[in-house]
């Protein structure tokens, strides 16, 4: 995978949200302690691959129907942590 830690701004100042926005469209953006990653987005094989295995886990590991049920399965979560 082609990921990319870059400091925003010539300052070198702490990423936000908005640096996150603005990232470009075909790019997953996301800041870790004060730093901007970014890396392609997935290719749409990739996400009808992954659609289609959560969807055959659901149905035993979720829900329990024909397995131990309990768990949860979420397709690319975001999260927020802190200031980041």
């Amino acid at each position: 995978m082609n990921v990319q830690a870059r400091p925003v701004g010539r300052s070198h100042r702490k990423a936000t949200y908005q640096d996150v926005l603005d990232a470009p469209p075909h790019m997953v953006a996301e800041v870790l302690a004060g730093t901007l990653h970014t890396h392609p987005r997935p290719a749409a094989r990739h996400a009808w691959a992954s659609s289609i295995l959560g969807g055959e886990l659901v149905a035993p590991f979720g829900r329990g129907r024909g397995g131990p049920g309990g768990w949860w399965i979420v397709d690319e979560p975001e999260l927020h942590l802190g200031d980041d």
